[in-house]
């Protein structure tokens, strides 16, 4: 059974935020997939669930998280959705690149309401250890991670699913006995899904 989260793109906006207010070197919109992977990696096995609930994708430049890369190709665009209307308050592109670069906008004020303690400590740890490492190291550190190569290995086209189990292999941060956690809420939440309140 494929272990599933539920997206959340409000965290996931405040995430990209978060990373935004760091001031990092070259932020782009392919930088900010590779932190976002490394954090939700980070996150899940660590305390047994991502940051963003996001689902990711092994492409030919290393892992994407699908819902927030269509999200910032959005806001690339200039097609605000509700989704997005915290990050037009928190951050603005610098279009004087070939590829964007996302930065803080210094009228506001970064909102971590939708972040908790251990999100941002994550996100803090993530920023110390990748943050100024440039999109080509972070591709080349993110395909050589085994839920990278498994999904590439067997992908159709240029595209293969990645595996959140997959998360947990030569991971020196995993914590015991989180991966089965995980994979025992998922199988009871696809048998006892959330109810839905109207």
């Amino acid at each position: 059974m494929a272990i599933r989260f539920v997206y959340q793109p409000r965290k996931a906006i405040a995430a990209v935020s978060y990373l935004a207010q760091a001031d990092l070197p070259d932020l782009t919109k392919g930088k900010i997939d590779k932190l976002l992977f490394l954090a939700d990696k980070l996150h899940l096995v660590s305390t047994g669930r991502p940051i963003t609930g996001d689902c990711y994708a092994a492409l030919p430049h290393g892992p994407v998280p699908s819902n927030t890369d269509n999200l910032l190709d959005a806001f690339e665009a200039g097609e605000y959705c509700i989704d997005c209307l915290q990050l037009v308050n928190e951050v603005r592109l610098d279009a004087r690149f070939q590829y964007p670069h996302f930065v803080k906008n210094t009228d506001s004020p970064t909102t971590t309401q939708d972040l908790s303690v251990s999100d941002q400590r994550v996100l803090d740890q993530i920023l110390r250890q990748y943050g100024s490492k440039s999109f080509s190291e972070l591709r080349s550190i993110t395909h050589e991670m085994p839920a990278y190569e498994k999904a590439w290995a067997t992908r159709t086209g240029n595209r293969g699913d990645m595996n959140f189990a997959d998360f947990f292999e030569e991971d020196s941060d995993a914590v015991a006995g989180v991966r089965e956690e995980v994979i025992e809420n998922c199988a009871l939440r696809s048998v006892f899904p959330e109810p839905v309140w109207e």
